[in-house]
C-alpha cells in the first residue's frame, strides 16, 4: 500500500473508535412542591434542604447509543470522584427516553480531604462545585476500574457551582 492510503485506513479507524458522549448532564435542580427548579450560585440551598433533599440532575441521552447502560461519577469540591448507582436501559432507564432526570446528596461528613489534601467542608455554607462523568457501562464492568474516556462514550459535564447558605442568609 502507498503511505497515503494507509494513512487514510488509520483516520477511519480512529474515527471509529471516537465515539460521540452516551449522555450530557443538562444541570443541576432542586425538588420542590411545584416541580424541578434550576439549581445556581445564586438561589442557595437551606441547611435543612441539605439534611433532607436530593440534588437533582439531567442526563441528555445521545439517541444513536439508545441501548446502552450508564455509569456515573460525581466530583464533589474537587473531591476523589464518588461512584453512583450504574443505570440500565429497560430497568432503571426507559427504552426511548431523551431525557432522564438522577439524583444525588451532598456528602453527609462535616470534613473531608480533596485530591491536593486540603481540606473541605462539604455541608458548610458558601459555594461548592459539582462535576459529574457519564459513560457506556461496559459487559461485567462490575468491580473494575471505570473507563470514561471518550472512546467508551464518556463524557464531563461543565463545573457547576451551588450555594448553601448560612443561618444567617435565609428568608423566613
Amino acid at each position: 500500500m502507498e503511505p497515503e492510503q494507509e494513512n487514510g485506513t488509520k483516520t477511519g479507524t480512529q474515527e471509529q473508535k471516537t465515539r460521540l458522549p452516551v449522555a450530557t448532564v443538562t444541570g443541576l435542580y432542586r425538588g420542590t412542591f411545584a416541580g424541578l427548579v434550576p439549581l445556581t450560585a445564586k438561589t442557595p440551598l437551606t441547611q435543612d434542604q441539605v439534611r433532607r433533599n436530593p440534588i437533582f440532575y439531567e442526563l441528555d441521552l445521545n439517541y444513536e447509543q439508545c441501548d446502552e447502560n450508564l455509569i456515573i461519577d460525581l466530583i464533589y469540591d474537587n473531591l476523589a470522584p464518588r461512584r453512583l448507582q450504574d443505570l440500565f436501559r429497560g430497568t432503571d432507564i426507559p427504552h426511548g427516553i431523551r431525557f432522564w432526570p438522577d439524583w444525588f446528596s451532598i456528602p453527609p461528613y462535616d470534613e473531608m480531604h480533596d485530591l491536593d489534601g486540603r481540606r473541605v467542608y462539604p455541608r458548610a455554607p458558601g459555594i461548592h462545585t459539582v462535576q459529574i462523568r457519564t459513560a457506556c457501562r461496559k459487559f461485567a464492568q462490575e468491580g473494575r476500574t471505570r473507563d470514561f474516556s471518550p472512546e467508551n462514550g464518556g463524557s464531563t459535564s461543565p463545573v457547576f457551582e451551588i450555594m448553601i447558605a448560612g443561618e444567617e442568609n435565609v428568608r423566613e
